[in-house]
């Protein structure tokens, strides 16, 4: 009788885009044995509740997530995951893996401000924190909910990694004219706030993910990230790991180390709004951001440690 492999399940918060089902289609083709992998999308804190209660329970659940990296770090902490030595781990820098190879930068992805230039002429862009607090833009920002969003957080992460690129009072001079006169239009999904600024509901977005970001861009929707040296953009991964229930699952290893494999990497840069991690590999489209194994990829434990202060700053100035 032929051998029978394991199915491998995999919970992902990449968005249902082009290029997800040949990825998930090749890993297939190149293990004749396996089944086509269960695929499960979602919202970050969606999937990671889902694995919470389905754990709870005693019921199935994930084998392999790839989620954005802030979500992975809280997931590391809960001891969900372990470890898994990829055969092509020497192929990557250090900082894209975990020292005790528990989780994986899979791909890149980054926050950045956007508009929409058929109402925000690039010559007008903002060059700095202090210009968005300017009378200039009241009633023309929007933003995901720094407090409030239930789909995820990582516009917070964003905000808090501005933090270091100025002064604290200009900071909070900046996040103080978002509670008062310059209060932005929220969205708790950052799809939602793209669609905003394609409509005109607002015309500077100022948190925007790379993976809603080219959902929009790639099929010639009028949107456009910018970078300034006071409004940089912020390097993240989308991460992946091996969940604690899934360490004899031999099939979801296998899945990993196609992932990571210079084949994996190749078609995981073809899906929209994110770039390969393997050094070397590109995006198989423009990217626009430019990063090596030199940059620093966030959240790092620093912003960590001064994340929830930043968050009681957003509730204590009524940051919406």
């Amino acid at each position: 009788m032929p051998r029978m492999a394991e199915r491998v399940i995999i919970y992902a918060s990449l968005g249902l885009r082009s290029g997800t089902s040949d990825l998930l289609w090749a890993f297939r083709k190149r293990n004749t044995l396996e089944e086509f992998p269960v695929y499960l999308d979602d919202h970050p804190f969606q999937v990671h509740d889902r694995i919470r209660q389905e754990l709870k329970h005693g019921m199935r659940t994930a084998d392999i997530v790839m989620v954005p990296h802030y979500v992975a770090l809280t997931m590391l902490k809960e001891g969900l995951f372990t470890p898994h030595e990829p055969k092509d781990i020497g192929r990557y820098p250090q900082k894209f893996y975990d020292r005790k190879l528990n989780w994986f930068a899979a791909g890149v992805t980054f926050m950045t401000m956007a508009h929409n230039p058929k109402n925000l002429p690039a010559k007008d862009l903002p060059d700095s924190l202090e210009e968005i607090a300017s009378p200039r833009w009241k009633g023309r920002l929007g933003m995901q909910s720094l407090v409030s969003s239930k789909f995820g957080n990582i516009g917070a992460h964003y905000m808090n990694f501005l933090r270091t690129r100025v002064p604290n009072k200009k900071w909070i001079a900046f996040l103080q004219s978002l509670a008062g006169e310059n209060k932005p239009l929220t969205y708790d999904c950052i799809d939602h706030l793209l669609q905003g600024l394609i409509d005109g509901d607002h015309d500077l977005s100022l948190t925007v993910y790379s993976l809603a970001y080219f959902r929009e861009r790639t099929v010639g929707s009028p949107v456009r990230s910018f970078e300034k040296e006071g409004l940089p953009r912020m390097l993240t991964f989308t991460t992946t790991a091996l969940l604690k229930t899934a360490s004899q699952n031999k099939s979801a290893r296998r899945f990993l180390d196609f992932l990571l494999s210079e084949e994996g990497q190749e078609k995981l840069g073809r899906i929209t709004g994110i770039s390969p991690a393997m050094p070397g590999k590109k995006a198989g489209y423009p990217f626009e951001a430019e990063y090596s194994e030199e940059d620093v990829y966030h959240p790092v434990a620093e912003d960590l440690e001064t994340l929830p202060s930043a968050l009681e700053t957003f509730e204590k100035l009524r940051v919406p």
